[in-house]
């Protein structure tokens, strides 16, 4: 289990692993991004042809709505996947610098944290769940409307 002390000095082997396997996992499910866009594609071209009518026009608008939400997660999860990337490299040596470096951007806070690598890996996998919702979310009203077409 990580401690609040790695939050200010290197990363032991076990924590650049579990950096590794989160830059991974993330890496991967960037790929969703492909099924997103392709759901705003079919919502905007149907829209666009007049395809859809009554509900399938209000699910398609839903899968539109949502794009901008995909994109913003999908950047998240690939600034993140960088992150734990360089975390397991050592390009990024502890999480001391990581919080400045993010400071020094003003994409992180201003003071200190005290978040333990298991804060940081959590808050991945909450990202990543919020990511494949929304994506979920896009892909069923896109179904849902090309049901009612």
């Amino acid at each position: 289990m990580t401690t609040p002390a790695l939050a200010t000095s290197g990363l032991d082997a076990e924590g650049r692993a579990r950096c590794a396997a989160m830059a991974r996992w993330l890496e991967a499910a960037s790929t969703l991004g492909a099924l997103a866009l392709c759901c705003a594609v079919v919502a905007t071209l149907g829209t666009l042809a007049h395809a859809w009518r009554d509900a399938a026009l209000g699910f398609a608008l839903i899968a539109l709505a949502l794009t901008p939400v995909e994109r913003y997660l999908a950047l998240r999860i690939r600034f993140d996947a960088g992150l734990f990337a360089d975390l397991t490299t050592a390009r990024i040596n502890d999480l001391a610098a990581l919080d400045a470096g993010l400071s020094a951007l003003g994409v992180g806070k201003d003071t200190p944290s005290l978040r333990t690598l298991d804060d940081r890996l959590e808050g991945a996998r909450r990202l990543w769940r919020r990511y494949a919702l929304t994506v979920g979310l896009q892909a069923a009203s896109v179904a849902i409307t090309v049901a009612f077409a």
